[in-house]
């Protein structure tokens, strides 16, 4: 691919596959850091930013053009 990004989802894990991993000490610092450095005000989830999330990692969203 002569210096074009290759953007399709072949080859890439799926939201399903991290499902069910442990979240790591290095991802737990991370996530501390974000919210010291927000000063704990990042704003609650509403029910529409928690269902368009679930249509993203959904196993059934379709990702096509």
């Amino acid at each position: 691919m002569s210096g074009e990004q290759d953007f399709s989802v072949e080859g890439r894990p799926q939201a399903a596959d991290f499902r069910d991993k442990a979240i790591t000490p290095n991802e737990r610092f991370w996530l501390e850091v974000i919210r010291l450095a927000s000063c704990d005000s990042d704003p609650a989830p509403t029910l529409e930013k928690v269902q368009k999330l679930r249509r993203i990692f959904s196993p059934s969203s379709n990702l096509g053009p």
